[in-house]
């Protein structure tokens, strides 16, 4: 009786759980085309920022958004050891985006920020930071994405 009892509850559970739907499914994609009209600033975040916003764009779409970027990427010192040879590092990417849609336009600023630590290989740190920028990058193409889809 107990087993039964403990099926039908769990088949219950089963049949009547939530609607679950991923954040990023099918379903939920953008509905527009996503035109970069200006960009200005560090190449190699823009670069991996286009690409971001270029995967999120629909082609056939009849929405049409057109974006300026201006980037400004900086890697400052955070930290230095007892010889002042530089332990740390901060990179920032700030990003503002100038968005025309409907003949109204706005402006957003994105921020983002990554501490890292030397390394005593220089090709392997360069190669680090390249990663960093990407990172960042994804970030802040994310979050304009989903400031396109709040505001639609």
């Amino acid at each position: 009786m107990l087993k039964k009892n403990f099926l039908f509850a769990l088949i219950l559970i089963l049949f009547t759980s939530c609607d679950y739907k991923p954040i990023y499914s099918v379903s939920n994609k953008s509905n527009y085309k996503i035109i970069i009209t200006e960009v200005l600033g560090d190449k190699k975040l823009n670069k991996f920022l286009i690409d971001g916003l270029e995967r999120n764009s629909q082609s056939d779409s009849n929405k049409i958004v057109n974006i300026k970027i201006n980037t400004q990427y900086t890697k400052v010192i955070l930290a230095k050891d007892s010889a002042g040879n530089v332990t740390d590092y901060q990179a920032k990417a700030i990003t503002t985006f100038l968005i025309n849609r409907n003949q109204t336009s706005k402006t957003f600023t994105v921020s983002e920020k990554f501490n890292f630590q030397k390394m005593s290989d220089k090709y392997e740190e360069k190669g680090y930071e390249q990663n960093i920028k990407k990172n960042l990058a994804t970030s802040i193409s994310q979050k304009l994405i989903l400031r396109l889809s709040i505001t639609q």
